[in-house]
């Protein structure tokens, strides 16, 4: 159970950085940028669904939320510039075309 948890620790790590470059992007539609805000706010607000009578349980709920709230951000969001942030690049339509002339020679 323990490995399963440390297995997320890199997919965590990279959700939290491709939605906040997403949050930052002009290009991804405003409203949509309300999931983030409303997983940072539930984190921060003292109104939880369980309780916080113990150590650890009553996060939990705080750390599910949140994750939801950020995949469903990255997963609404449009897909080609989330590849470019997970990628670190453009995602053009291919490769750049090479720009030159075409002749046939003569076996002759």
């Amino acid at each position: 159970m323990l490995v399963r948890w440390l297995l997320m620790v890199p997919f965590v790590g990279q959700l939290l950085r491709v939605s906040w470059l997403l949050f930052w992007d002009g290009r991804v539609f405003p409203l949509l940028k309300i999931l983030p805000l409303a997983a940072f706010l539930y984190v921060l607000s003292p109104i939880d669904l369980l309780r916080d009578f113990r150590l650890g349980i009553g996060q939990l709920d705080d750390v599910l939320v949140a994750g939801v709230l950020l995949t469903l951000f990255v997963v609404l969001s449009p897909r080609r510039i989330v590849s470019e942030h997970i990628h670190g690049r453009k995602d053009d339509d291919g490769p750049d075309p090479i720009n030159g002339r075409f002749r046939y020679l003569d076996e002759d």
